[in-house]
């Protein structure tokens, strides 16, 4: 994991639209990485 202020590995991720977006297309921008488990499954407690 990242320490703060440590550049992050480059990425990819499907977007809410499906779409495949990478870290570095926000290159230059500041970005909140937020990681959700999926509800109802081990990981989450809701």
């Amino acid at each position: 994991m990242p320490t703060v202020g440590q550049q992050a590995p480059d990425f990819e991720l499907l977007n809410q639209e499906g779409k495949t977006v990478h870290l570095s297309d926000y290159r230059g921008k500041k970005v909140v990485i937020f990681a959700f488990p999926k509800a109802n499954t081990g990981g989450c407690n809701a």
